[in-house]
C-alpha cells in the first residue's frame, strides 16, 4: 500500500475511533483502532504549496524553473523614439544631495552581530557602510545612464536639438563619467572627495534635463507652420499675431534664441506655429547653431513655410542678401507648401528705402522686382496698422489645412504599403 493511499484513508477517518501509528517494517502508514481517545491539537502556519516526489518510499521536495524573459531579444528589438523623450527625462538629483543623502543612510549600516572583538567589529562596520554607500551612490547614477534615452534612438529632429544646443558629445559624455565609482574603494573620505570633484558631471546632467525638458513639443500628426527669414524682419511679431505664442520682440538680429511654438486655433481646427531664429547669407559651414537649429526644423519635420521678408532696410540684411537667402532656401526645400509675406509695409510706402550701397544689377528683373515689391504673390503685411493681416490668416489656414490633408495621406501610404504603386 502506498503513502499516499494511506493518507487518504487517513483522511476519512474520524480521530477520535482510531491511533495513528509508524510500522517499522511497512513503507508506508497504517491505521490501528484504538480505545483511548485523545484530543485534537493542531498547528497552523502559511500554506504554501510544494511539489513533491516519492523516492525510496519518502516525499522529496521538487524545484521548479520560471521562465525569464529574454532581455537580450527585448534589447534587440528597441525601436527608435518619437518626438517626445524629452519630456519623459528621470529627475536628476543635484551631485550634494546624492552623496549626503548616501552617506546619511551608508552612516546608518551596523556591524554584523556576534563580534566580540571591538577592533574586528569595527572594521567590519567600516566595511558595510562603505559597501553601503557605494551601493546608495550606484542606485541614481545607473538611474539616469538607464533612463535617459541614447542619442541614436531619438527622433532626427531631437538628436538635432541634442547637437546644436548642448554641444557636440556633451550629452553622451555627461552618461559615460564614472571616475566617482572607481574609486569607492580608496575609503570613505577619498570617496567623498572624489565625488565631489566629480559632482559637476551629475549638476551637468541636471542642466541638460531641464534644457531638453523646455524643448517644444511637436506633434508630428498635427500640420505645423514655420515662420523663416533673415534675423528681424518681424517673424515673431507675425507669431503674435497668428497664434498663442509670444516670443520676444526687439530691434535687434537674432532676437530668438532658440525654437518657439505656439498654436493655431481656426474653426475647431488646431494648427502648430514655429518661431525659428534668422539665416543670414553664407554657406552652411559658416553658420551658427541658432541658424542650423532653423535649418534642422526645415529638413526633419513636415512644415508649411511662411517666409518673412523686410525691403525697408532696418532689419539689417539688405534686399539683395534676402534675395539669395530666399532663393537657397526655396530651391533646397522646394517641397514644401510655401507662403511669402513682406512685413512693415506701412513703413515701407511711407519712406521708401534707396539702398545706395549695392550694386544695380538691371539684367537682374526678378531682383530689381524683388527689391521694390517682394517676391511675386507675396502678401504685404503690417502689424502695426493691421493691413493684409486678415488676408494673411486666410492664406495661413489654407495652406494649414493642406498641409493637413498631405500628413493624413502619407500616414495611409505607411499603413497600407501595398496600395502604394
Amino acid at each position: 500500500m502506498s503513502g499516499a493511499f494511506c493518507l487518504s484513508q487517513l483522511l476519512q477517518i474520524p480521530s477520535t475511533k482510531i491511533l495513528l501509528k509508524t510500522s517499522k517494517f511497512s513503507k508506508g502508514l497504517y491505521v490501528k483502532a484504538g480505545a483511548t481517545k485523545y484530543p485534537n491539537l493542531c498547528f497552523y502556519r502559511n500554506v504554501q504549496t510544494v511539489t513533491y516526489a516519492i523516492v525510496d518510499g519518502s516525499y522529496v521536495p521538487t524545484t521548479t524553473q520560471t521562465h525569464q524573459p529574454d532581455k537580450t531579444k527585448e534589447n534587440e528589438s528597441t525601436k527608435p523614439e518619437s518626438v517626445g523623450a524629452f519630456q519623459k527625462l528621470p529627475m536628476v538629483m543635484p551631485s550634494v544631495d546624492i552623496l549626503y543623502s548616501s552617506l546619511r543612510k551608508a552612516k546608518r549600516v551596523p556591524p554584523t552581530k556576534g563580534i566580540a572583538n571591538i577592533a574586528k567589529r569595527e572594521r567590519n562596520r567600516g566595511a558595510k557602510q562603505l559597501d553601503a554607500l557605494m551601493k546608495e551612490l550606484a542606485v541614481p547614477l545607473r538611474e539616469y545612464t538607464e533612463n535617459f534615452p541614447k542619442k541614436k534612438y531619438l527622433h532626427p529632429y531631437e538628436r538635432s536639438l541634442i547637437e546644436l544646443t548642448l554641444g557636440d558629445g556633451n550629452y553622451e559624455e555627461s552618461l559615460t563619467k564614472r571616475e566617482a565609482g572607481e574609486r569607492l574603494n580608496e575609503g570613505l573620505e577619498k570617496l567623498e572627495e572624489v565625488f565631489k570633484c566629480e559632482g559637476k558631471v551629475v549638476d551637468d546632467l541636471l542642466n541638460i534635463a531641464k534644457t531638453l525638458r523646455a524643448m517644444p513639443v511637436v506633434d508630428l500628426e498635427t500640420p505645423t507652420l514655420c515662420l523663416v527669414g533673415a534675423p528681424n524682419v518681424g517673424k515673431s511679431s507675425l507669431v503674435r499675431v497668428l497664434s498663442t505664442g509670444k516670443p520676444e520682440v526687439c530691434n535687434y538680429p537674432f532676437t530668438t534664441r532658440g525654437i518657439l511654438m505656439g498654436h493655431i486655433a481656426l474653426n475647431f481646427q488646431h494648427f502648430q506655429v514655429t518661431d525659428t531664429p534668422g539665416l543670414l547669407k553664407r554657406c552652411d559651414e559658416d553658420r551658427n547653431n541658432l541658424e542650423k537649429l532653423t535649418l534642422a526644423v526645415l529638413s526633419h519635420l513636415p512644415t508649411a513655410i511662411l517666409y518673412v521678408h523686410d525691403l525697408t532696410g532696418e532689419c539689417g540684411t539688405s534686399p539683395s542678401d534676402q534675395f539669395v537667402i530666399y532663393k537657397e532656401i526655396k530651391q533646397r526645400f522646394s517641397n514644401h507648401l510655401w507662403l511669402d509675406v513682406v512685413s512693415k509695409c506701412d513703413i515701407l510706402q511711407e519712406a521708401p528705402v534707396i539702398f545706395i550701397m549695392e550694386d544695380s544689377d538691371t539684367d537682374n528683373l526678378e531682383l530689381e522686382r524683388y527689391r521694390k515689391k517682394g517676391p511675386e504673390g507675396a502678401i504685404l503685411v503690417s502689424v502695426k496698422d493691421g493691413k493684409g493681416l486678415d488676408e494673411l490668416k486666410v492664406k495661413v489656414h489654407e495652406m494649414l489645412v493642406t498641409q493637413m490633408d498631405r500628413i493624413r495621406s502619407s500616414k495611409i501610404d505607411e499603413d497600407n504599403p501595398e496600395l502604394v504603386t
